[in-house]
C-alpha cells in the first residue's frame, strides 16, 4: 500500500459560505472554490482562512468529488492524528450507548458529517462493523480509524463498502476496493443481530445501504405498537422490517410487496427466525413479487383492505431536479395507499428523498389522502431516530407520518 506524505492546500471559499461554515455547514463544492487552480490528491488536507487571514476551518480535500472540501474542524486549528478520530468517534458512540439496554445489536454509530465525520458511516451489526466510505479522501485516514473499531468497539470483521461514486472514480492505484475487509475474517453469510428484541440478518455486502434500513427503528416499533388484532400491507417490504414489527405486535396477517425477490427472500428468512409459524400457507403472510403500483391497484380492482397500510419506498428523488416529478409519485402513492386503507385505519407513509423537504412530502401525502376521497387525522410526524442525528439543514433526509384514514367528510 502507498504511503505518501499528504499535502495541505489553502482553499478560498466567499464570505457568505465562511459565515455557513461557522454555524455548523460541512461542505465546500468544486463551484464554491474561488482559487480553482488548486491542485491535491484525495485525502490532503485544506484548510480555509477568515478575510483576517485567521484560521476558519481545516478538511479533507477531494479532486474527485463535486464535494471537494469536507470539513472536520472549525475555529481552532487541530492535528488530524489518531487521537483526534478517536475522540470524535468516541463521542459518537456514547450517543447510541443506551440502545444496547434496549435488545438492539444493530445500529448506526457514525452517521457521516451529523456526527462531524463526513463522507463516513459505520453501522454494527451484534460484532460486525460496516464502514461505508463517500470519498477517497479517507483512504489515507483508515489506519487512524480501523484499530479503534476492533480496540474500543470490539467489531470484528469490518468490513469496507465504497459509495457507487467512490467506485466509479477509483484510482488505478488505490489502495482500497469495494468489499475489502479491513480487518478480521471474511464474511461467509449473513449477519444476525437484535432489533427490540427481535431476531434479523442483514447482507451486509449485497443488500442497500449497508444490508438493512437501520434508520426505520423507530417506526417499526411503532408500527408494533398499533399492529394487535389488524390486517397489514407492507408496501416496498424490502427484507420484511415492517412485517417482523408488526407479527411482534399481534398483527393478524401481513402481505408484502416488491419488486425484488431476492428481498422477499430475505424477509421469509427474517420471517423463520421470529415466527416460522407465520410460514406456514393460511397463516396470515403472504407476498407479491411485483411494481408497488402495479399491485395497489390490482388490490383496489379485488376491493381488498387493510386495517394498517405502509408506505415506505426507496428515494424518488436522487437530487434537486427530481423533486417535483417525486412529489407527484408520492401523492399518487398516498392516494392509492389511502384507497386500500380500511376507514378507521392507519396509513403510515415515508420519505428518505433528502432533496424532498418534510413539509413538502406531508403535503404531497395530504393531496393523496384527500383525492382518495378520504379524511384523516394527524397521529404522528416522525423523524430521525437517536443514531441517525441530523446537524446541519441538508443532513435531514428521512420523514414518516402516522395517519388515522376516515371515511368521505
Amino acid at each position: 500500500m502507498e504511503i505518501r506524505e499528504l499535502k495541505t492546500i489553502k482553499i478560498k471559499i466567499s464570505k457568505s459560505l465562511q459565515t455557513k461554515i461557522r454555524k455548523g455547514h460541512p461542505w465546500v463544492h468544486f463551484y464554491q472554490v474561488k482559487n480553482i487552480s488548486v491542485k491535491g490528491r484525495p485525502g490532503d488536507y485544506g484548510v480555509v482562512y477568515d478575510p483576517d487571514n485567521q484560521f476558519l476551518a481545516l478538511g479533507l480535500y477531494d479532486p474527485l468529488s463535486d464535494i471537494r472540501l469536507r470539513i472536520l474542524q472549525t475555529g481552532e486549528p487541530a492535528e488530524l492524528d489518531a487521537e483526534f478520530f478517536r475522540a470524535r468517534l468516541n463521542q459518537a458512540a456514547a450517543i447510541r450507548r443506551s440502545l444496547e439496554s434496549q435488545g438492539t445489536t444493530g445500529y448506526r454509530i457514525v452517521n457521516g458529517e451529523n456526527d462531524r465525520l463526513p463522507g463516513l458511516t459505520l453501522d454494527r451489526y451484534q460484532n460486525v462493523g460496516v464502514l461505508k466510505l463517500y470519498t477517497q479522501a479517507w483512504f489515507p485516514h483508515l489506519d487512524k480509524i480501523v484499530p479503534w473499531i476492533e480496540r474500543d468497539l470490539k467489531l470484528t470483521p469490518c468490513v469496507l463498502l465504497l459509495s457507487r461514486h467512490v467506485e466509479r472514480t477509483l484510482l488505478k492505484n488505490a489502495p482500497y476496493q469495494n468489499q475489502t475487509v479491513l480487518q478480521g475474517p471474511e464474511l461467509d453469510g449473513p449477519v444476525g443481530f437484535l432489533e427490540n428484541g427481535l431476531r434479523f440478518e442483514a447482507d451486509v455486502l449485497q443488500g442497500q445501504k449497508t444490508g438493512f434500513f437501520l434508520d426505520q427503528r423507530e417506526n417499526r416499533q411503532r408500527v408494533r405498537e398499533l399492529a394487535a388484532g389488524k390486517s397489514v400491507l407492507n408496501a416496498f417490504s424490502y427484507t420484511g422490517g415492517f412485517t417482523i414489527g408488526a407479527f411482534a405486535g399481534g398483527a393478524r396477517s401481513v402481505l408484502e410487496i416488491d419488486s425484488n425477490g431476492w428481498a422477499l427472500k430475505a424477509a421469509r428468512e427474517n420471517l423463520k427466525l421470529n415466527f416460522p409459524e407465520r410460514l406456514t400457507e393460511g397463516n396470515g403472510f403472504e407476498q407479491i413479487q411485483g411494481d408497488a403500483f402495479k399491485a395497489l391497484a390490482q388490490l383496489e380492482q379485488e376491493k381488498t383492505f387493510f386495517d394498517i397500510v405502509i408506505l415506505d419506498p426507496p428515494a424518488f428523488a436522487k437530487n434537486k431536479k427530481h423533486i417535483q416529478n417525486s412529489l407527484m409519485a408520492y401523492t399518487r402513492l398516498a392516494r392509492a395507499g389511502a384507497k386500500r386503507t380500511r376507514d378507521g385505519g392507519i396509513l403510515f407513509a415515508a420519505s428518505c428523498s433528502a432533496p424532498v423537504k418534510a413539509n413538502d412530502f406531508f403535503r404531497a401525502v395530504h393531496l393523496g389522502i384527500t383525492s382518495a376521497g378520504k379524511t384523516y387525522e394527524v397521529m404522528e410526524r416522525t423523524g430521525h431516530a437517536l443514531d441517525h442525528p441530523v446537524a446541519f439543514p441538508e443532513g435531514a433526509y428521512l420523514k414518516g407520518i402516522f395517519c388515522k384514514i376516515n371515511g368521505p367528510g
